[in-house]
């Protein structure tokens, strides 16, 4: 059990699993982005499902239709979140398709969830979607992660997007989903990989890159008015992607609704990803001895807890009993960040959770994860090591969330 950690009551399907040793798959860094998983099972055969008719969004539909209030969740990387746009909350894709659904039924009440967090991939996408959609009781979610997760390895991602749709498809109401893909500039983003996995669930996806690419191949629109920066795109680039999805949505309210799920077909990867939880390290005691080590600072940064965690006391450590297969922390870098070090039941851990180095030229959200861990209770420590980058100006550590993951067999 879980000693310290509470869980919200979701219910999820029951399955069983062999015993994993930690094995690393080495993942490379995503746009702006640090590596940020390990996945057990790097050789596993991954094969094509036979193919599936997708489902359709029509029970979203009848409830606006019904006037009913709805919630739409979007969840993604700096692309979802505004990033690139003139103004987030009036000229990105996300704000632009949401007027759209406001002005076609304004007898309903919509809600809007924001759930785009920049710097960020799938696997911390799967992490957190308990928290920042599943209890917000979404009625449709978006799922844009394909670029973010353009660094990454087949494996780790594939095994994200299906933890993530799985989250939200077994839960007792569960919300249409439906995926988008938007390419880069450098045309790596990782489609293929995501729609495998969602064609095994039959969920719906709308290719954002085809009409773009088409249009940027014949000189009809330019890069630079496509793109802001060769991944987050342009207030142009918004309005093509709002346009492509209101254009699919508009299709889809035609449509004779698709019957909820109910039961999940077989994992096509892995199942090891149904589950996802937070723990603000703030909110944890310090070891006997080490109070003094560490001191609560405020944050106002939104993927952060409201006070980090900060120490720059060489041999300072924290240590926490979790229940899981998966783990991970979130700290923020910076300028005068030093190096962080993480042991698991009293050894190093693989990495990129092992030794981690916080520096960063301006301060943002870092995660390092990993799974194949066995099941059962762990003991995480993380120690400041009093050592830092030559760039860095100090060795301060400034730690915001303990993630933990895995399968919850037990808990349903």
């Amino acid at each position: 059990m879980l000693k310290h950690l509470s869980l919200f009551a979701i219910l999820f399907l029951s399955v069983t699993f062999p015993l994993r040793q930690q094995q690393p798959v080495s993942s490379g860094p995503g746009p702006g982005r640090s590596p940020q998983i390990t996945i057990a099972n790097p050789s596993q055969q991954i094969t094509a499902s036979t193919p599936k008719p997708r489902r359709n969004t029509g029970l979203f539909f009848n409830k606006l239709r019904a006037g009913k209030p709805v919630t739409v969740a979007y969840i993604g990387g700096s692309i979802t979140s505004g990033l690139g746009a003139g103004n987030a909350e009036k000229t990105s894709y996300r704000a632009l398709v949401t007027s759209w659904l406001r002005q076609r039924f304004p007898k309903s009440e919509i809600t809007e969830i924001n759930a785009g967090l920049p710097t960020t991939g799938s696997l911390y996408g799967t992490m957190r979607a308990r928290r920042d959609v599943i209890a917000q009781k979404a009625d449709l979610v978006f799922v844009e992660f394909a670029a973010s997760d353009a660094g990454d390895e087949e494996v780790p991602v594939k095994k994200a997007v299906e933890g993530l749709l799985r989250q939200l498809l077994i839960v007792p109401q569960p919300p249409e989903v439906v995926m988008l893909y938007v390419q880069n500039a450098k045309r790596t983003a990782r489609i293929g990989w995501h729609d495998a996995v969602a064609a095994h669930y039959q969920v719906p996806a709308v290719h954002l890159q085809e009409k773009a690419l088409a249009m940027l191949d014949a000189g009809k629109v330019i890069a630079a008015a496509l793109w802001k920066d060769g991944v987050n795109p342009a207030d142009a680039g918004h309005k093509l992607y709002a346009d492509l999805i209101t254009e699919f949505l508009a299709d889809q309210e035609k449509l004779e609704a698709s019957p909820i799920v109910r039961t999940l077909p077989t994992p096509l990867i892995s199942d090891e990803m149904n589950y996802g939880e937070f723990k603000a390290f703030a909110e944890i005691k310090p070891p006997k001895g080490q109070e003094a080590s560490w001191k609560a600072e405020p944050s106002n940064d939104r993927a952060m807890p409201s006070a980090l965690l900060s120490s720059d006391k060489s041999n300072a450590q924290i240590e926490f009993y979790f229940e899981g297969t998966v783990v991970g922390i979130t700290f923020r870098s910076s300028q005068d960040a030093g190096m962080i070090e993480c042991l698991i039941d009293g050894k190093p851990a693989l990495a990129p959770l092992g030794k981690i180095d916080g520096y960063n030229g301006s301060p943002q959200l870092n995660a390092r994860i990993i799974g194949g861990l066995a099941p059962g209770e762990h003991r995480l420590t993380v120690r400041v090591l009093g050592e830092k980058n030559a760039k860095a100006s100090g060795t301060h550590v400034r730690l915001g969330y303990l993630l933990v993951g895995g399968q919850r067999p037990e808990r349903l």
